[in-house]
């Protein structure tokens, strides 16, 4: 299924959801936040980069969108894509969806919350090739949160442990 056909039947989806006393245990992620950010390069070394974000409700606070961008030190935007994300009251689980502006890289995603932190596990495919991924939101409060992405491409036989990680700030 195209990553355009799959955005819109789960917007589909979203609008028919009511909101939940669950969905708003992710209310915090409302706002404007910095991300200092590592991630491993293709050598096995690790980038550091600051990015940025913007989270809203859409769909009459039914779901969340993160509008996530980073630029290089001239602010030529090198980087965008949109996270949708709600809790599916049927499922009791939660839907994320990620995708890049250009569409190479998208991915979906259900999650729970437990113990205090998100788990998300999904799938997508970006130009490497199809993956797995296993995403965690922690040490979560009002103004900060961490995150950490793990990945992989052989259908999980070997994980690349922090793949993208990172500390987010609230501006």
């Amino acid at each position: 299924m195209k990553p355009t056909l799959t955005y819109l039947l789960f917007y589909i989806c979203l609008s028919t959801q009511a909101q939940s006393d669950e969905f708003s245990k992710m209310d915090f992620l409302i706002g404007d936040w910095t991300y200092q950010a590592k991630s491993l390069t293709p050598d096995g070394s690790f980038l550091e980069q600051e990015f940025f974000t913007k989270c809203s409700y859409i769909f009459n606070e039914r779901a969340h969108k993160d509008d996530f961008y980073y630029t290089d030190p001239n602010g030529n935007l090198i980087c965008y894509g949109t996270t949708i994300r709600t809790y599916d009251n049927q499922t009791q689980q939660w839907r994320m969806m990620w995708v890049e502006s250009n569409l190479a890289i998208s991915t979906n995603m259900t999650g729970e919350f437990r113990d205090g932190n998100f788990y998300f596990d999904g799938k997508g495919k970006d130009q490497r090739g199809e993956y797995l991924e296993k995403i965690t939101f922690y040490d979560i409060s009002d103004d900060q949160y961490k995150w950490k992405m793990d990945r992989s491409y052989d259908k999980g036989k070997t994980w690349m442990k922090n793949y993208f990680s990172y500390t987010a700030t609230k501006n």
